[in-house]
């Protein structure tokens, strides 16, 4: 369980963006999701193995917290054991908490879970149509860092819009009243799509920087980046930004 734990929080903390995660947890499948504060980001991901410790509907809040715990030296050693207490609620046994022990026993935490009706009101799932995406591709390293760069060059905007026409997608940072930057992010893409799409710049940049297999999606909704950590693959939807 550690290393799945491990890999949650690499992909979710980093970001800044979310606080609380939802667990749905099955013999079949491991779910996680999480939204930001104001929907300008929202996290759907799949752990590639079911886990059974994870088992059922709960919340993991305060993300930051955990991955302090999780970083404690003391849990370091493969030896440390990583454990879900359940207990009855509402009729039936749900995780409580999770368990941390070193290898020698000597040195404890116990981080509370949140209940499934509590995770349920704050963290609903939202129904998203993610199937349709007319453009699709690997983003090249080198365009990773000219957004970077033109990022750097443009601190004040908040949003990168992606104008894609004729098979090349172009970002763009501010506009003509101001200062603005702008290069082609990628090309060969289907040559009939032509879509306009603006969003919050720092979670393209944050999302991007996180590891695994990435690949990105764009269409009427905004962009999905996906990154396939080789534990789990976690979807980052960025609905279009409106003015």
């Amino acid at each position: 369980m550690r290393d799945y734990l491990i890999d949650i929080v690499k992909h979710t903390v980093p970001l800044g963006a979310f606080t609380n995660l939802r667990i749905d947890g099955s013999d079949a499948l491991t779910e996680v999701s999480a939204t930001e504060a104001e929907r300008q980001m929202v996290l759907r991901g799949k752990l590639h193995a079911p886990v059974a410790d994870f088992k059922g509907l709960f919340g993991i809040p305060n993300l930051p917290q955990l991955n302090t715990i999780l970083n404690i030296p003391e849990y370091q050693d493969e030896k440390a054991t990583f454990t879900v207490t359940r207990q009855d609620r509402d009729g039936e046994t749900q995780p409580v908490a999770i368990h941390l022990e070193n290898a020698t026993g000597d040195f404890k935490n116990d981080f509370r879970l949140m209940a499934s009706k509590i995770i349920d009101s704050m963290e609903p799932k939202l129904k998203f149509n993610v199937s349709n995406w007319p453009v699709e591709f690997v983003p090249s390293v080198a365009a990773q860092q000219k957004l970077k760069f033109q990022t750097q060059a443009n601190p004040e905007e908040k949003a990168v819009t992606f104008r894609i026409e004729g098979g090349n997608i172009t970002a763009q940072l501010g506009d003509a009243s101001s200062h603005s930057g702008s290069f082609t992010f990628h090309t060969g893409v289907d040559a009939t799509v032509k879509k306009t799409i603006a969003v919050p710049v720092l979670y393209v940049n944050s999302v991007l920087a996180l590891s695994g297999d990435k690949m990105i999606h764009m269409g009427d909704l905004g962009i999905m980046i996906s990154v396939d950590s080789g534990i789990g693959k976690y979807d980052y939807i960025l609905p279009m930004l409106t003015k």
